[in-house]
């Protein structure tokens, strides 16, 4: 099974299409830039685009690509798929300590990867799975080291973890994790002594002067104080309209309390099930156990402060409901899991006939491998197979889910291929030219530097049709967007052309995607463009 994972994991990791956030473009731009520097610091970025977090996951870009001399997707985020995979063994390894059991170790490991978040955010380059390694590192050094907390290395080396995950991420996670250890301090005691509020204060300086190395070597300290600690950070614990913001969009405070059950995804019903078993049995509850929640509720109260409250904050609280979750695993009665495997039908079931639609109306018919076509329907055999089964729908669940993200990866692979690509030998031509690319999401031309190679790439907003116009007229070089089967009007030459899989749908347009065909709405076309020189035709 955790070759499966790994499989699921590590398929398609230079893909344009594996699941991720629109933060990642601006985050490979920094690292680019700053990489192209030649100086670790200050961190580089483009006209009108300040800092927005630490340098940390940026060096880890630099390193990793050597400085930019193999600037590729594949070695930005193989470094964060290897911290995914090191959590997922820290998770594994929490879980067998706490349980005194092999398999329950391994069904932790294994629950975390299947979070819905940690495919989402494990991959890409984003801090969020280097922030949570280090972040539950720190708590499962306190929680496994109890006969240890006498000690002053034990709160150095929390210190020392913390600060790590503030360097990826921000100052701001000292607030979270040193609630979770005076509370659970208390908890276990039922008292809290001035000794122990030291020994928090030690960890808590400690990752403090971690992350002071940033500004205290960064030759333009009086630019993080500004952009990053003041309108990043405590630009968010009010503003105008915040008390009406608890309750309202974009951020309402339930949207945050519930950010868990889209963390969890496939695992959202079991997570359900685990909460509310846990409040009936909250008085049987071990010391381990409360402690794994007190991690989860500091985060929730923290994070329900600002003004900006997502679902993506509570990743590093993952690997403890993971944990819960394998130690209640073996003893959920094998009929709930006729209710827990819905939504991996229910995906399915709209999934497969996608992509046979797909097949025939938007792309050849050889487009898709065989194993490609095989995989979702061998899911969702095993889905209901399970369904059926009672006695092995336990020990099915967390295959199913990485089968699962496996025929999401394989619904999109044509257009990783070449249909997705512009034609290698055309973009070879235009070597060295500059080119204006659609940028509807911020830094979001970033990705068209993989698309276009050694081309000089600049973005537009699509939406400014008067900005479109004048580059089209001025007979700049544009990649435009056209809907399938519609083709650049006017005197234009096409050089390039490729397959653009869509996102960001509204509920509406998801439905007419899914239930009516309607693929005008997936797949749209990209065409690189000029207008004809004065007096040719």
């Amino acid at each position: 099974m955790f070759v499966l994972a790994v499989v699921a994991y590590l398929y398609a990791l230079d893909g344009l299409y594996i699941p991720h956030i629109g933060d990642e473009a601006p985050y490979i731009e920094i690292a680019r830039l700053t990489g192209a520097s030649g100086a670790w610091l200050p961190l580089k970025t483009a006209p009108g685009f300040e800092n927005t977090k630490p340098p940390l996951l940026y060096w880890v870009g630099i390193v990793s690509t050597h400085w930019g001399r193999h600037f590729t997707l594949f070695r930005l985020r193989l470094p964060i798929v290897l911290c995914t995979f090191l959590l997922a063994a820290l998770v594994g390894f929490v879980t067998e300590r706490l349980t005194k059991d092999r398999v329950r170790g391994a069904l932790g490991a294994l629950t975390f990867l299947g979070f819905y978040s940690s495919f989402q955010y494990g991959r890409p380059f984003l801090t969020n799975q280097p922030e949570s390694l280090f972040v539950f590192l720190s708590f499962a050094i306190f929680l496994l080291g109890r006969r240890y907390r006498e000690r002053f290395a034990l709160w150095m080396g929390i210190g020392i973890s913390l600060g790590i995950a503030c360097l990826f991420k921000s100052f701001a996670l000292v607030a979270p994790v040193g609630l979770a250890l005076a509370w659970v301090t208390f908890m276990e005691r039922g008292d809290f002594l001035l000794r122990d509020a030291l020994r928090i204060a030690v960890a808590v300086i400690v990752a403090l002067g971690c992350f002071a190395i940033w500004p205290l070597f960064d030759p333009e300290p009086g630019a993080i104080l500004q952009h990053f600690v003041l309108e990043e950070n405590l630009g968010k614990l009010g503003g105008e309209g915040y008390l009406r913001g608890l309750f309202a969009w974009p951020y309402p405070i339930y949207r945050l309390w519930l950010g868990h059950l889209g963390n969890a995804g496939f695992f959202a019903l079991p997570l359900i099930y685990l909460v509310v078993r846990s409040v009936r049995e909250r008085k049987s509850a071990t010391v381990d156990e409360k402690g794994l929640w007190i991690l989860v509720l500091s985060f929730l109260i923290v994070y329900s402060v600002p003004s900006q409250r997502q679902g993506n904050y509570l990743i590093p609280t993952v690997p403890a409901l993971s944990i819960l979750l394998a130690m209640r695993w073996p003893s959920i009665d094998g009929r709930w899991f006729r209710l827990f495997h819905l939504p991996g039908i229910a995906m399915l079931v709209v999934l497969i006939p996608l992509m046979w639609a797909v097949r025939g109306d938007i792309l050849p018919a050889e487009s898709y491998a065989s194993w490609q076509l095989a995989v979702p329907v061998i899911a969702l055999g095993g889905w209901l197979f399970a369904t059926f089964s009672v006695r092995r729908a336990p020990h099915l669940f967390h295959a199913l889910v990485f089968l699962s993200f496996l025929s999401l990866a394989a619904a999109t692979a044509p257009f990783e291929g070449p249909a997705g690509r512009f034609e290698p030998e055309h973009v070879a031509r235009l070597a060295g030219r500059r080119v204006y690319v659609p940028e509807d999401f911020i830094r979001k031309r970033e990705r068209h530097r993989f698309l276009l190679p050694g081309m000089r790439v600049e973005g537009y907003d699509p939406s400014d049709s008067d900005r479109l116009t004048h580059l089209l007229e001025s007979g700049r070089m544009v990649v435009v967007r056209r809907a399938f089967g519609e083709t650049a009007t006017g005197p234009f030459r096409v050089f390039a052309r490729r397959l653009e899989l869509t996102s960001r749908h509204s509920p509406s347009e998801m439905w007419r995607i899914a239930f009516e065909r309607d693929l005008h709405l997936l797949v749209r076309q990209e065409l690189v463009v000029r207008r004809f020189r004065r007096g040719r035709t």
